[in-house]
């Protein structure tokens, strides 16, 4: 490649995008082979709209099937981000992991840079920005995100397309086409010569081919991806940009070697042997996942879906029945405990204001307070305060002196209780009444009620015991019920370490709802604390102090038995399961064991090995399906047979067409080559040696012979005697029939100056043949009866082949063409011009070529004396007859 060739990974495959200027032509073959070097198989015409002279001669020189070839064509408006993008990826899809070059015209060399990084951008739109300015200088500072930054957002948008819809032409659409490129023929024995043309004057172009034995491989590919390009690294500074490949670190490319016109024989089982390991391998490969996973796998998994979407569903409706069992309960506790603390504070409040009253009595409490403390054990403390500021004052205060001696305790302790208490109790001249929790302030659970008398300008105060009261507030299952107070207090509980650490929860949502509520009736809410923890809650409003009663559950609590029946419903699916596996591992194995059998057999099979060792060992599908395998496996083995003797007396490929049925009774039109050798003087020969010996001679010749015409495509049509008759072309037809039937003729000349090596004598006499070779119109086809077929060419192109044949004995040479082959391969073969002949059946004269050799072949005879002196034919010209000898019954006449 030029220095000037520049490069950029192209594509998700580690494809590389190479752009060089276009020019008018191809300079030479060793561009060509620059290009193959660094493993581009894709060349890309950029047009713009004055197009270009280049692309004719590249349809003309790239070979189908070797290289690709596409017209860019760039419109002059701006392009569409639409075309560009499916253009791309239709480019991308094409090339696979192969390299491709664009071909650049002056005329759009300032907006290549641009078209090409979207080009790259369409399938690697997450590039950061600054990276294609490492590859592109037009695109340093801001240029790229003003140039791309609309198309990078627009591929960031899409995916790589499933379906590429044809390109359109438009005044601002990209417009992507592949071109069609000359079809490689069959190329046997073709020399190239020093300036790179064969002796057609054609250009050879170098093929990309697979590594093997006869050929040294071009493919070299440049290590390069999107990962190892945008990861920081830069492209080489120093003007001269170069591509890492792996002809650079193991061995340089080389060019191909002209294929030699004798191929070296190769042994003959490797082909075999390799097309048998393919066929193993897809049969292995076809059994990635044995029926036996896959009949676990589908069970298993059908099991899995069903028993999961019922434990699933199961487990659904019973979250949404416990949900509203769990609410109901809640409910119900809430209204069965408003009712009963409702009730015990009114009755509270009542019996105290009774004593209150005989507090006030003129006469005093006297034995009335005795007689209530004995009756009401749970009053501790009952008086009349008078609000002065924020302090209250004693008026009438009575106690319950034997409870307090009973627990230690003295009435100083609960006039401290009440000092401490001071600022909550004189808020109940606001509110009209408030209940507080006193637990914190004296040494057992108590609580207060103050009731503010506003005809007296006093405070009435209870302090009750609160084990009562408690008692109806102990956790109920998974319910827990608590009493609160206006200012969120906590009264009520059954953990007393709360009441004993005086807990305010008024920051609890339930709180705040109830407090809010103007109902006095139950409610429910839901709500979620402090540490995110979610609750149900019922609330009830006591009508007195702001007081309330709160049943709450945890969310987790209320479905934890869920979730538990859901755990263990999910174990005995996993048992279940297991063990339905364990079923299914033994039952598939009676499934599958028979069909492993029958896929290795078919392996066998595919070896060629019909004799398969297996039998039915079920009476069910299975084992019937093994029945008619093995007798298929008998007759695969008889059509071989039949097949391997069939292709000893005819083609391989006509016995393939034969067993195939595709040939029947009648014939076709063709134009083909035609073949005519026999063994001078082959009588005399045969007179000196045993029926035995000439049946050898002739196995060993004809082996040597018939192998020329199978390497060069031909077909042996028939032996006559010693004689051969083949075609090229009668069957499968191509442009290179001509050109293989005279490098056939060619093969047998040296394969039997090899043959002759160490000959001489009686019993092993020195082999002199005459070749005729004639191209026309044939009949090609089956020809006989319904009972005797046989399949050759008649026609009067076959009848010339024969007549020119017998021209070798006169003209003292090996190899003669008539004039219509030698029209077809006049620029491939050297020839020397023999006198015009006369031959039975035609009118006009007929002109015949000797031939030397190949043009291409440095090593040819230059002329005939040259070539009558390698092969050892004695030729004296005044002994030329004039016309055939008797025993050819004047079929032909040498003209002057």
């Amino acid at each position: 490649m030029p220095s000037s060739t520049k490069y950029i990974p192209f594509g998700p495959n580690g494809a590389v995008a190479f752009w060089i200027p276009a020019t008018d032509r191809i300079q030479d073959q060793s561009q060509l082979y620059a290009w193959a070097e660094k493993g581009i198989k894709t060349i890309v015409c950029v047009f713009s709209e004055k197009g270009s002279s280049l692309v004719t001669e590249l349809e003309e020189t790239l070979h189908a099937g070797e290289w690709k070839l596409f017209a860019l064509e760039v419109p002059p408006g701006p392009e569409t981000n639409e075309s560009v993008f499916f253009s791309s990826w239709k480019l991308i899809s094409a090339t696979a992991k192969s390299n491709v070059l664009f071909l650049i015209p002056p005329e759009i060399a300032e907006r290549w840079e641009v078209i090409l990084s979207k080009m790259v951008l369409a399938s690697y739109p997450h590039i950061a920005t600054g990276e294609l300015a490492a590859w592109f200088p037009s695109l340093a500072g801001d240029s790229e995100d003003r140039l791309l930054g609309e198309f990078k957002s627009y591929a960031s948008r899409k995916k790589a397309p499933k379906e590429i819809p044809d390109s359109t032409r438009g005044e601002f659409s990209v417009f992507l086409k592949e071109l069609p490129l000359a079809v490689s023929g069959i190329e046997l024995g073709v020399f190239q010569n020093g300036n790179g043309k064969d002796s057609n004057g054609k250009k050879k172009i170098p093929k990309i081919k697979e590594k093997s034995d006869e050929f040294r491989t071009l493919e070299t590919k440049p290590v390069i991806s999107f990962d190892t390009v945008f990861s920081g690294e830069k492209p080489a500074s120093n003007g001269t940009e170069t591509v890492p490949s792996s002809a650079e670190s193991e061995n340089k490319a080389e060019t191909l070697p002209s294929p030699k016109l004798e191929k070296e024989k190769a042994p003959k089982k490797e082909p075999e042997k390799k097309a048998e390991k393919t066929s193993e391998e897809a049969l292995r490969t076809s059994a990635k996942f044995p029926l036996q996973l896959k009949l676990m796998a589908v069970i298993s998994l059908l099991l899995t879906l069903t028993v999961s979407t019922v434990i699933l569903y199961a487990s659904s409706e019973f979250k949404t029945n416990y949900e509203v069992r769990v609410l109901e309960t809640n409910f119900s506790l809430v209204n069965i405990l408003g009712i009963k603390v409702k009730s015990d504070l009114k009755d509270i409040r009542d019996k105290g204001k009774t004593l209150t009253e005989k507090l006030l009595d003129p006469k005093g409490p006297g034995a009335y307070a005795d007689l209530f403390f004995r009756n009401e054990p749970d009053f501790l403390l009952a008086g009349i305060y008078s609000p002065q500021g924020q302090k209250l004052k004693k008026k009438v205060v009575l106690y319950n002196d034997s409870y307090l001696e009973g627990i230690s305790s003295n009435r100083n302790e609960l006039d401290a209780a009440i000092e401490q208490k001071e600022s909550s109790l004189i808020k109940s001249v606001q509110s009209g009444g408030r209940i507080d929790n006193l637990t914190p302030n004296f040494k057992e659970p108590t609580f207060s009620i103050s009731v503010y008398d506003a005809s007296s300008n006093s405070i009435l105060i209870y302090i009750i015991r609160s084990e009562r009261l408690l008692s109806v507030f102990q956790k109920q299952d998974i319910n827990v019920p608590f009493l609160i107070n206006g200012d969120g207090d906590l009264i009520a509980h059954h953990d007393l370490q709360l009441l004993a650490s005086q807990t305010n929860w008024a920051d609890l949502p339930i709180f705040e709802t109830m407090l809010s509520s103007v109902r006095e009736d139950s409610q429910q809410t839901r709500y979620e604390d402090s540490t995110k923890t979610k609750f149900y809650g019922s609330y009830q409003k006591l009508g007195f102090g702001g007081a309330g009663v709160i049943v709450s559950v945890p969310e987790e609590k209320v479905f934890e038995m869920v979730y538990r029946i859901q755990t263990k419903n999910l174990l005995i699916m996993a048992i279940a399961l297991c063990v339905a596996l364990i079923i299914v591992f033994f039952l598939a194995r009676n499934i599958t064991i028979p069909i492993l059998k029958l896929l290795n057999a078919t392996v066998e099979i595919a070896k060629g090995n019909f004799r398969i060792g297996i039998r039915s060992t079920t009476r069910d599908e299975i084992g019937v399906l093994t029945d008619y395998f093995v007798n298929m496996g008998k007759g695969l083995e008889e059509r071989e047979k039949v097949k391997d003797a069939l292709g000893r007396f005819v083609n391989k490929e006509i016995a393939e067409m034969v067993l195939n049925k595709e040939l029947t009774l009648g014939g076709e039109r063709k134009m083909c080559a035609i073949f005519f050798s026999d063994i001078r003087s082959f009588t005399a020969i045969s007179e000196k040696l045993q029926p035995e010996e000439v049946v050898e001679f002739l196995n060993e010749y004809m082996t040597e012979m018939v192998q020329c015409v199978n390497e060069t495509h031909g077909i042996v049509d028939k032996f006559i005697g010693d004689a051969i008759m083949a075609t090229w072309g009668a069957v499968r037809s191509s442009d290179h029939d001509a050109e293989n039937a005279v490098n056939g003729a060619l093969l047998m000349r040296k394969a039997l100056i090899r043959f002759n090596q160490g000959r001489g004598g009686d019993k092993k006499p020195i082999i002199r043949i005459g070749c005729g070779l004639n191209f026309g119109p044939v009949i090609a086809g089956q020809i006989g009866s319904e009972e005797r077929l046989e399949y050759t060419v008649i026609g009067d192109a076959v009848n010339l082949a024969s007549r020119v044949e017998a021209l070798n004995k006169p003209f003292g040479t090996d190899v003669l063409i008539t004039q219509d082959l030698y029209d077809r391969v006049r620029d491939i073969f050297a020839v020397e011009k023999m006198q015009a002949i006369k031959v039975k059946g035609k009118e006009d004269p007929q002109q015949i070529f000797a031939v030397l050799g190949r043009k291409d072949d440095p090593d040819r005879p230059t002329d005939l004396n040259e070539l009558r002196k390698r092969l050892g034919i004695e030729y004296e010209s005044k002994k030329k007859a004039k016309a055939g000898d008797a025993e050819e019954e004047l079929k032909y006449e040498i003209l002057d």
